[in-house]
């Protein structure tokens, strides 16, 4: 059995069924407005002949009602004999012809009043010639068996008419074809522009993240797709580098404490008779607390998920976070002096933001740490909560240390990235991710920049930032107790 040929590609796009479909409208209303003006045009032609008509048969009768037969003959012989673009016949009782400007009634009329089409014979002077002409009249019966036929000549009205009813044919068929062309053409060139995202699609498919879509930037559909089509591309690309970096990153961060534990648990089964109760509790300290930075990684990175997740954020509570700030500037204090910084703490009482305080003091240890441990000895630190201008409320850490290069900036906040290759400071990079997490959790904006530092010394210093938005008091109705609500307004 042959295979059925299948249609070009073009031809069988969605774009193309529906462009024969609004050319097949198109021709069919084209044709509706051709009949409408044809129907227009014969009827003016067909209306304005029949009011001719009805005059002449009424001047006709009008002249018998007065004068008889003698007065009719007398009017259809002073207009046969005159420029009267009327045609007559004028037959006394028999059918014996009596006056007219036609020698004989065209054919036997039986209904009189009753207009009829006709053809008769008529000599053209300039070509020398008998020629056929189409006319149309009304036959008028008199008393004693007298008939007139008057009549009008239409062939310009029919070759007029016969033209529109060819326009007619013609314009609707040359809407068609146009259409079916036109929307072959469209639908070539957009199954083109589909078949090149086709193309990128399946490139991507096999694992080409670098491929992306054409654009001709005309701005229409197929463009804003190929945008948006090119930035997801572009979003998955970092993500997956970003996946292939966490990966590389996780299994050297957690290589160490995995090695150590084994070594320790080896060298304890290994050594159990030589080593004393002291040293194998030492030992097994050690193991659990590899153990505990293996689980609070894990915990991290899990915890990151679900506030990414978006989960218990209608239990955030109103609050007044000056309390928590005087805690944890009186917990880090004592360990910035230890490193040898100073430690400033600005703290403005009675600002609320909505939070959870939990969240909220594991993001602001992450920073609080990540600014004494990266600060070097004689540096400072400051921890500040005020409002701004725009009524934020705004908790910034400020240190003196090295700080982040402003390409780097966007980086630090993904996952398991450490600017500090070496990785001789203790951690696993995730608490800035955290910290991202938390500020995105609360709607809140997070603001890096340089610091307090001296750049021709120790570094230019780091300033983070997390803006809160405005919470405004609202009258509960229900129990007339003041309650609160985030605002965007500001």
């Amino acid at each position: 059995m042959r295979p059925v040929p299948k249609l070009p590609a073009f031809l069988r796009t969605s774009t193309f069924r529906f462009t024969i479909l609004a050319a097949t409208l198109f021709a069919l209303s084209a044709f509706a407005l051709l009949v409408f003006v044809y129907e227009s045009t014969a009827g003016v032609f067909s209306r304005q002949t029949d009011a001719l008509l009805t005059r002449q048969i009424v001047e006709f009768k009008n002249a018998f009602n007065r004068g008889g037969i003698n007065a009719v003959n007398k009017i259809v012989v002073e207009h046969s004999t005159g420029r009267d673009p009327f045609l007559y016949v004028f037959t006394r009782p028999g059918g014996k012809f009596v006056s007219g400007n036609l020698s004989a009634m065209p054919d036997p009329l039986s209904k009189p009043d009753a207009n009829r089409h006709f053809v008769y014979t008529v000599y053209n002077p300039d070509t020398g010639a008998k020629e056929s002409h189409r006319a149309r009249g009304s036959l008028i019966r008199f008393p004693g068996d007298y008939m007139l036929l008057v009549a009008r000549d239409t062939e310009d009205e029919s070759r007029v008419i016969g033209r529109i009813s060819r326009a007619v044919w013609i314009a609707a068929g040359l809407v068609l074809a146009l259409g079916l062309i036109f929307g072959a053409l469209i639908s070539r060139r957009f199954a083109s522009r589909l078949d090149a995202l086709n193309d990128v699609a399946r490139d991507v498919k096999a694992g080409d993240l670098k491929r992306r879509a054409p654009r001709n930037h005309t701005g229409d559909e197929l463009d804003e797709l190929a945008a948006n089509l090119n930035a997801m591309l572009g979003q998955i690309e970092q993500l997956m580098a970003a996946t292939r970096h966490a990966g590389d990153a996780i299994a050297h961060d957690l290589r160490s404490p995995l090695t150590r534990m084994r070594n320790r648990l080896e060298a304890q089964l290994r050594d159990t008779d030589k080593m004393d109760a002291a040293e194998a509790q030492v030992a097994l300290h050690r193991t659990m607390d590899d153990a505990d930075e293996l689980l609070h990684t894990f915990n991290t990175v899990l915890r990151i998920a679900r506030l990414e997740a978006g989960e218990q954020r209608e239990k955030y509570d109103t609050m007044d976070p000056a309390p928590l700030l005087h805690d944890m500037a009186e917990l880090f204090e004592p360990v910035a002096e230890d490193l040898g910084l100073s430690f400033e703490a600005e703290i403005e009482d009675g600002l609320l933001i909505r939070a959870d305080q939990g969240l909220l003091a594991q993001a602001l240890s992450n920073l609080i740490d990540n600014a004494l441990k990266y600060t070097p000895k004689g540096g400072a630190v400051a921890l500040r909560l005020r409002k701004q201008r725009d009524g934020k409320a705004i908790i910034s850490i400020t240190d003196t240390g090295p700080g982040i290069p402003e390409e780097k900036r966007e980086a630090v906040f993904q996952r398991f990235v450490r600017l500090e290759e070496s990785r001789t400071q203790t951690g696993s990079g995730l608490g800035l991710s955290l910290v991202l997490a938390v500020a995105k959790a609360h709607g809140a904006e997070l603001v890096i920049s340089d610091g307090a530092g001296d750049k021709g010394k120790d570094g230019p210093g780091l300033h983070i930032a997390l803006v809160f938005p405005i919470v405004r008091k609202r009258k509960n109705k229900g129990n007339n107790k003041d309650a609160t609500e985030p605002s965007s307004a500001d």
